[in-house]
C-alpha cells in the first residue's frame, strides 16, 4: 500500500521558481544571446491582399477573341483583380482554380504569377457564357511566398450582372 507523504509536495515551487527565472533569462539581456543584441526577427510571411473592380461586373457584349470556346458567345464580362502583396516578401502563385456558377472550369498549374514585396500586380479577367442569366465566378490562387511558405488567396465572389 502507497501512501503519500507531505514531502512529495515540497518540488512544485522549486518547479515554478526554475521556470520563472528559465522566462526571466530569456527576455532580458544577456540571455541566450550575446550581451546587448537581440535575436533575429523571424522572416516576413508574404500576404496579399485581391480587390475586384467593378464588382459586380455589367455585362459587356465585347467578344472574347482570344479563346475559341468564347469566339461566338455574346454574353460577355471584363474586370481587374488586383493584388496587393502587404507582407514585405515576395509571392509567386504556382495555380489558379476558377469557379463559375458553383462548377470548376479552369484548373491551371505551372503558372509563374510573381509579386514583388509590398507591389501590386493586375490581371486582366474575363468570362462568356451562352445564357444571358446572373452568375458568379470565383478565383483561388495558391503558390509560395519569398521564404517557401505556402500562400492561399480566394477572391470574393464576382457577380457577373444579367444583359
Amino acid at each position: 500500500m502507497f501512501m503519500s507523504s507531505p514531502n512529495v509536495l515540497r518540488p512544485r515551487p522549486v518547479v515554478l521558481v526554475l521556470l520563472v527565472a528559465v522566462a526571466s533569462t530569456t527576455c532580458g539581456k544577456g540571455g541566450p544571446t550575446a550581451p546587448g543584441s537581440a535575436p533575429p526577427p523571424p522572416p516576413n510571411r508574404g500576404s496579399v491582399l485581391v480587390t475586384i473592380k467593378p464588382n459586380p461586373v455589367p455585362f459587356s457584349g465585347v467578344p472574347v477573341t482570344d479563346t475559341p470556346e468564347c469566339a461566338t458567345l455574346k454574353e460577355t464580362w471584363y474586370y481587374d483583380q488586383i493584388f496587393k502583396e502587404t507582407g514585405g516578401t515576395s509571392i509567386t502563385f504556382t495555380a489558379r482554380v476558377d469557379t463559375f456558377d458553383g462548377f470548376v472550369v479552369n484548373n491551371f498549374s505551372g503558372l509563374n504569377i510573381q509579386i514583388q514585396p509590398l507591389g501590386s500586380l493586375t490581371l486582366h479577367a474575363r468570362w462568356c457564357s451562352g445564357n444571358p442569366i446572373q452568375h458568379v465566378a470565383q478565383s483561388t490562387f495558391t503558390g509560395v511566398d519569398g521564404n517557401g511558405s505556402p500562400v492561399s488567396l480566394t477572391t470574393d465572389q464576382i457577380t457577373l450582372l444579367a444583359p
